[in-house]
């Protein structure tokens, strides 16, 4: 899986957001410096938890606007 600029998709991220739907379409609609910043902030996630912790934020982020 890539992001709209071309990076690669850390493994657990991509996982997580697969099993995630919503937090997946609120990801997709990111801009490219939004999803970068997401992807660069997966990648200091050391635990299956805190990864799915981190994509959840995605919709509790979305919700705040």
């Amino acid at each position: 899986m890539t992001s709209k600029s071309g990076s690669e998709l850390p493994i657990g991220f991509a996982l997580e957001l697969a099993t995630d739907l919503d937090a997946m379409d609120i990801f997709a609609e990111m801009s490219e410096n939004e999803q970068q910043s997401y992807i660069d902030g997966s990648r200091r996630m050391n635990t299956k938890q805190e990864m799915r912790e981190y994509v959840a934020s995605l919709k509790q982020k979305s919700n705040n606007k």
